[in-house]
């Protein structure tokens, strides 16, 4: 009966087949179709896998395509004025130069007394030393030296006893003028300055007492070594404490510019080698070229490209067409 069955169905007869079959051979065969089995049966999982993920993502719900905003922070672009400034290093001085003051003899003589001391003031007229222009066996005749000008004494060059002559400063003194500040600026800076420009100043021996000045003076000439140009700061106002020798700390304004349009510094960007801002728009960042003028650091002019009260992103990761939202907007 199972051999009619097995004869009408097509099914192989294993027993027959183990029956003429070595035991050896008959195994492998086994083998070969059960691993032909387990291939199949891999692949359709692996295939129903597929399937169910693919209908899974086809069916799920679609987002609102609603992409999250990038906080940013936003200033508006302002109309004001607009400084530039060179920091330098300079020193207190006197303005004009030092006054020499000579014996009035005729040949030779010697140092006999010295009346000044360095830091004296002295007035026109003032007798500083003595000279004796007497030859040796002549009688003892007193020369005084008289200062021609008034000021601070700054030199002594000559000592008591010494031989000196009619071109031989006996005292230096420097003039009762104003206090200046000498300084050197670069030589890259010289295009922007001019007379007349303001500066602040603070003194190392008084730190946080302001000092204000007006550039007087620009040298003609510039340094070969040193690729700078002397210039000089008068004092406007309060001098008090000040000394001659101290360092200072310069503050010159080297560009002004009025009612200039400015945004900050941290607003400006490049696109495609241009200046760009982007400019919060309501929920969106909108990328716009620009051109700039100076910058100091902190402001930049802006020439074109904005208006007044535009308002420019100063910080956050966006580009044009960036989802955004405005978290320390200023006005």
């Amino acid at each position: 009966m199972n051999e009619e069955k097995k004869k009408t169905t097509g099914e192989p007869d294993f027993e027959k087949l183990a029956a003429t079959t070595a035991p050896g051979k008959f195994n492998k065969i086994i083998t070969i179709i059960l691993t032909a089995i387990c291939i199949v049966l891999a692949a359709f999982i692996i295939y129903r896998m597929m399937t169910t993920e693919s209908s899974t993502q086809l069916s799920a719900p679609v987002a609102d395509n609603a992409i999250a905003a990038v906080n940013v922070s936003a200033e508006p672009a302002t109309i004001k004025d607009f400084s530039k400034i060179s920091r330098l290093n300079g020193e207190v001085t006197r303005s004009g130069a030092a006054i020499a003051i000579y014996p009035e003899i005729t040949t030779t003589g010697t140092v006999t007394e010295i009346l000044v001391e360095k830091g004296d003031t002295v007035n026109a007229g003032d007798i500083v030393a003595y000279i004796d222009p007497s030859r040796p066996g002549a009688s003892y005749k007193a020369s005084p030296v008289t200062a021609k000008a008034s000021g601070i004494v700054n030199d002594i060059p000559v000592t008591i006893g010494q031989t000196v002559s009619a071109s031989q400063a006996v005292v230096t003194i420097v003039g009762t003028s104003d206090l200046v500040v000498e300084a050197s600026i670069p030589e890259k800076f010289l295009g922007t300055i001019a007379e007349g420009m303001s500066a602040t100043m603070e003194a190392v021996a008084y730190p946080g007492r302001e000092y204000t000045g007006v550039l007087t003076y620009i040298a003609p000439t510039v340094d070969t070594a040193s690729r700078t140009s002397d210039i000089e700061i008068r004092f406007i106002g309060d001098t008090s404490g000040l000394k001659e020798g101290m360092y200072i700390r310069l503050n010159l304004e080297t560009e002004h510019i009025a009612n200039a349009l400015t945004v900050p510094e941290s607003a400006l960007d490049t696109y495609l080698g241009n200046d760009i801002v982007y400019l919060a728009d309501g929920d969106t960042a909108i990328r716009t070229i620009v051109t700039t003028g100076s910058t100091n650091g902190v402001d930049t002019v802006i020439t074109s490209g904005l208006n007044e009260g535009d308002m420019v992103i100063t910080a956050g990761n966006v580009t044009d067409g960036t989802a955004i939202n405005v978290v320390n907007q200023e006005n």
